[in-house]
């Protein structure tokens, strides 16, 4: 048995097969959305592209390595894991050491490069979630020693995000720990004494700041100021309007050509469905769908309870960053930036989506290789 376990299984097709199409897809929609915008940014319009296309085999390697890591390795480092996470968001707020963009200090620099580390807190708090869930069940019975330590860790980051300011991963992240702790076994009732105590507060932080009011405003009726705080949602969504069911072609959108702001980042899903149509989307939405799909059903086979709490909070992640992206340039959400999973131009996010994919990876790949596919065949079955 022990042997079994340390041959790893080969990749799971299904889910590698939908990051790959996924991203063979980012690289043509990102080379379509942004080589007007680099032309005239760079006097290049291959630079965006081409910085692309090494970001994302590095990506790929990254998600390899981390998929070769022996998931109890994880277990056992997490302490000092999560203290330099959390101290790498610390130092980002020191000027001098971190960069400050658009009034926001998220990004270190190197050599003309920028890493977020909040992409790289966002596994980190799904692994600690896990290990304590699973190492102190007993402890969730009781207020104090179950969600209480854990929400102090969850506030660390919260508050480190706010001061950025990053309001819109820190609300990601309350969503992710509420998924877990609900999965995780926390009672009930603890998670709803929490919740009515954080909602009041997270809705407050959001009114205090004017931007955020805006961005609230133009979501419910962005044609109120369709020039102001409305234009890109309302160019999103003439961009989304003019795809219609075929889209008009790879290539020949409009909107991408100054008139929607970040085509290439946050908004890419906008130039998917000018270019590609609904069919396109919904074909992307069923190719993300079905590595969801597949990362549940993995956390349905895995019995150790650490492995499937990982695998849920990465599943978790994905998806709500998906849909988030997705309602946001579709207003069906309040306009945020944040990019879309194995879609949107971006190296930390890229590399972040890539380790919580690697996380997923490494737990399906040190399954014991019978028990991985006689119960995958079983699923299938049923």
């Amino acid at each position: 048995m022990t042997t079994a376990i340390k041959r790893l299984a080969p990749f799971d097709p299904l889910m590698l097969g939908c990051v790959l199409i996924m991203l063979a897809s980012s690289l043509l929609m990102v080379a379509s959305a942004s080589m007007s915008i680099s032309a005239v940014r760079y006097g290049d319009a291959y630079r965006i592209i081409g910085h692309w296309m090494v970001y994302v085999p590095v990506g790929l390697l990254l998600m390899w390595a981390v998929s070769r890591i022996e998931v109890d390795w994880w277990r056992s480092m997490v302490m000092p894991i999560l203290g330099m996470a959390l101290l790498l968001m610390l130092l980002v707020l020191i000027p001098g050491i971190g960069s400050e963009i658009n009034g926001a200090r998220r990004w270190y620099s190197f050599f003309g490069l920028t890493l977020q580390p909040v992409e790289l807190v966002k596994p980190v708090i799904v692994i600690y979630m896990a290990y304590y869930m699973a190492a102190f069940p007993d402890r969730l019975k009781r207020f104090s020693t179950g969600l209480a330590p854990m929400l102090v860790v969850l506030g660390m980051a919260v508050l480190l995000l706010l001061l950025q300011p990053d309001f819109g991963s820190s609300a990601l992240l309350v969503a992710l720990c509420i998924a877990m702790w609900f999965v995780g076994g926390v009672p009930l009732r603890h998670l709803l004494l929490m919740m009515a105590s954080v909602l009041p507060l997270g809705l407050a932080i959001m009114l205090a700041e004017p931007y955020r009011v805006k961005r609230l405003l133009s979501f419910a009726d962005p044609f109120a100021d369709s020039l102001g705080s409305g234009y890109q949602l309302v160019q999103s969504m003439i961009a989304f309007g003019t795809g219609g069911l075929h889209g008009v072609g790879l290539g020949q959108g409009v909107q991408k050509l100054f008139y929607l702001p970040e085509p290439f980042t946050d908004f890419i899903s906008a130039v998917i469905g000018e270019e590609l149509g609904l069919l396109g989307m919904l074909a992307l939405i069923l190719i993300f769908g079905l590595l969801l799909w597949r990362g549940m059903a993995l956390a349905r086979q895995v019995s150790d309870t650490f492995q499937r709490l990982i695998v849920v909070g990465c599943v978790t992640l994905l998806a709500t960053t998906f849909f988030i992206n997705l309602g946001a340039a579709m207003g069906v959400m309040p306009t945020k930036g944040m990019p879309m999973p194995l879609m949107s131009y971006g190296g930390s996010a890229l590399f972040g989506t890539c380790i919580l994919l690697g996380l997923i990876f490494s737990v399906q790949r040190h399954q014991p290789h019978n028990a991985h596919y006689e119960s995958g065949r079983s699923g299938a079955r049923r």
